[in-house]
């Protein structure tokens, strides 16, 4: 072999060595990206965050920042950390042990990923982990499991049933029109929706505390019941308690004056009236016994206010 020839075989061999190189860095690449992935699911998939991180540093520089944006957006959206929620509570792990590996990934991103993804795309990548960790250590405890509910509509004004925050009991139903009621007047306000809740469970329909307060309206039977075995569209009994007369003067002729009429109220369209709360229902089996006194009494009688006020 002439000199020329070895010249080009060691420049081979050097190119050879580079495309491995390349190839194991892109390998790991791939490997902390889908495990970064797998710790933040709500990202999307590999290759929408690998295109983004492959892109010159100028245009990551002005798109990244918009993406944390969008992030941050979405994790407040109640839906998305209810999948969070659910998320962590089917790893069986504790916020605590996920911070344990959120911190491993850290360290890593820089060992492993240093001599690949420039330091602002490395702290990109931090960043998005610091921002669903926050979300998670947020909701931990909130819900321990999430029960699915198919929900049909059965008018196309329908919403379907939302919490408002993260840690309500209560999903807001919203009106499908303008619905007034006059004083005395129950109305039944309908919601569109039809559901198939599983066995083992009710929802149950309750009032909205600050209309109660503001207003006459109440929920006639609250809390309302919705069974399991229930297929037809949900409808909330509302009462508009106020009185037809609230005061009046009389007469000596026996006619009314200075009258006092009570108000109607109006639910307004889209509006939120009532809430829906999700309730497990044990089932109780009743056995005859001689007498319930005997059992685990502590001596209590009377009822019916027997303990007083104070």
């Amino acid at each position: 072999m002439n000199t020329k020839e070895a010249a080009v075989a060691a420049a081979e061999r050097v190119i050879e060595s580079q495309r491995t190189e390349l190839k194991k860095k892109r390998f790991e690449f791939e490997n902390y990206m889908k495990t970064i992935q797998e710790a933040s699911p709500e990202l999307g998939g590999f290759d929408e965050l690998a295109t983004l991180l492959a892109l010159p540093e100028e245009q990551f520089e002005l798109i990244a920042p918009i993406f944390l944006s969008e992030l941050t957006r979405g994790l407040k959206n109640i839906n998305d950390q209810m999948i969070l929620v659910q998320s962590l509570n089917m790893s069986g792990l504790t916020i605590e042990q996920i911070q344990e590996q959120y911190k491993a990934i850290y360290t890593d991103i820089d060992l492993e990923l240093g001599g690949i993804l420039s330091h602002q795309k490395r702290d990109f990548l931090k960043q998005i982990l610091g921002i669903t960790y926050n979300t998670l250590a947020a909701s931990e405890g909130i819900a321990k499991r999430t029960i699915l509910i198919p929900i049909e509509f059965c008018n196309s004004e329908a919403k379907i049933p939302a919490y408002a925050h993260l840690t309500d009991s209560g999903m807001d139903v919203y009106a499908l029109e303008d619905i007034t009621i006059a004083p005395g007047e129950t109305k039944l306000v309908p919601t569109g929706l039809k559901v198939a809740i599983p066995a083992g469970y009710e929802l149950q329909v309750r009032p909205k505390s600050g209309r109660c307060l503001k207003t006459k309206l109440r929920i006639a039977n609250t809390p309302g019941t919705i069974d399991a075995g229930y297929r037809d569209e949900i409808g909330v009994i509302i009462d508009n308690i106020e009185p037809f007369i609230k005061s009046a003067q009389m007469d000596e002729t026996g006619r009314l004056y200075n009258v006092e009429f009570g108000s109607s109220y109006t639910i307004g369209k889209g509006e939120k009236f009532a809430q829906l709360v999700l309730c497990e229902v044990p089932k109780a089996v009743f056995y005859q016994v001689e007498s319930v006194g005997a059992i685990e009494n502590d001596g209590r009688t009377g009822g019916f206010g027997s303990t007083g006020v104070k």
